[in-house]
């Protein structure tokens, strides 16, 4: 899901804007290196290929995923006017509720699930856009 709403106050000319944004979490998958000479045990023949290890992934699938990613951003700029020139003084508020919601995991059996990149803080922006 993602949304975005834009609304300019007219009487003291200022603008408000939002946008949210809920995102499933990451497919979980569980990866493990297992020995040819394990697996040539279990087929009862060495692996086709040649390989020395064997990826075995112990999590079905698209069967689990992270935790959901909710994010909300929030702007609020004052419209300043002078003769044929105007110009919006902005603060911008990025991921407004503090979320640290997990972006990437690790899919590694010996680190399995361990957080390998996490949503940014809570930031702001000042800016000026200047129109002539």
């Amino acid at each position: 899901l993602r949304a975005l709403a834009t609304y300019t106050i007219p009487r003291i000319d200022v603008q408000v804007s939002g946008s949210l944004q809920s995102v499933a979490g990451p497919v979980v998958a569980g990866l493990f290196n297992a020995p040819a000479a394990v697996v040539a045990q279990t087929l009862g023949r060495p692996p086709s290929g040649g390989a020395a290890n064997l990826q075995v992934n112990l999590v079905t699938p698209s069967s689990m995923y992270g935790d959901r990613m909710n994010q909300v951003d929030m702007r609020v700029g004052k419209r300043l006017r002078y003769g044929r020139t105007s110009s919006v003084l902005s603060l911008d508020v990025y991921n407004l509720l503090n979320s640290n919601a997990v972006l990437l995991e690790s899919n590694a059996y010996a680190i399995f699930r361990r957080p390998q990149a996490v949503l940014l803080a809570r930031f702001a922006k000042v800016s000026l856009q200047f129109d002539f």
